[in-house]
């Protein structure tokens, strides 16, 4: 307990990471691009750059994390998209411009390869704790490191992407539903856009309205918590979800215009077991 005490105050003193932009495209007409890092704490921090490959994905209880992997893969750009500097250090406040370069292997076929960008930092002098209450207790120096990653993409030549859904299922539980569904891209790069949630009640009305943000590189199944009004009646609700490409917080030129698609379903209470 002390221990994990302890790791929550080292944990809000470590420097922070600022990183702009949030996501990255490359092709082969242009294949260097940069991002900023900012080192918002009050303290010097040293940080690091390296790439691996990775993708958005969902576990199997429908949560959504970042799949990193160091094997092989066809659609890696970790490989041959390379950071510099890899290591600096910044003062608090201090910015640091990195430069990516793509130089992907002859007779790569066209389509979309991925790699995510991970920006660690660390505490240059980690902070020291002592137990205030005990004036002889020993001082421990934490050194805590965060960590951020983003996407980066390298487009060749005619990229398309759509994405289909299935089983789409609602669960009602108390006052809210849970909603799952398997969902499916085509193409040959990653379907980038929100998934919108709408609730409607037995008369027609509308009750409850969701938008998520998703990533869709291959299959999967996320699930989505949609909290309902205290007077509606979660059981036998219609539930509508469509996908589209239409994100706010991505500019639109980065963005693949992909098919979407829009199925239905009733929600259902969970038989006990």
């Amino acid at each position: 307990m002390a221990w994990c005490a302890l790791g929550r105050i080292a944990g809000a003193q470590v420097a922070g990471i600022g990183v702009d932009p949030h996501m990255v495209v490359l092709t082969p007409s242009r294949p260097a691009g940069a991002i900023t890092v900012l080192n918002p704490h009050a303290t010097r921090a040293e940080f690091s750059v390296d790439l691996r490959f990775g993708f958005a994905t969902a576990d199997s209880a429908g949560r959504l994390r970042v799949e990193l992997r160091d094997g092989p893969d066809s659609a890696s750009a970790a490989d041959w998209i390379t950071p510099y500097p890899q290591r600096f250090t910044l003062r608090p406040g201090g910015t640091r411009t990195v430069r990516l370069l793509a130089q992907p292997p002859g007779g790569l076929p066209d389509g979309e390869y991925w790699a995510r960008i991970t920006v660690h930092a660390r505490d240059d002098t980690p902070p020291v704790f002592v137990d205030s209450t005990d004036s002889s207790s020993a001082r421990v120096r934490i050194a805590m490191e965060t960590a951020t990653v983003l996407p980066i993409f390298f487009r060749k030549g005619t990229v398309t992407t759509s994405v289909t859904i299935s089983d789409l299922d609602a669960i009602a539980i108390q006052d809210s539903l849970a909603v799952s569904a398997t969902l499916t891209r085509s193409g040959n790069g990653a379907f980038i856009g929100v998934a919108h949630l709408v609730v409607h009640d037995a008369s027609g009305a509308a009750v409850a309205t969701a938008d998520r943000h998703i990533a869709v590189y291959r299959s999967m199944r996320p699930r989505w918590n949609i909290a309902l009004p205290r007077d509606a009646c979660p059981d036998g609700c219609k539930v509508t979800l469509r996908l589209s490409t239409e994100r706010h917080d991505v500019p639109r030129s980065l963005l693949l215009a992909g098919t979407s698609d829009e199925k239905v379903t009733i929600a259902r209470r969970e038989l006990p077991p």
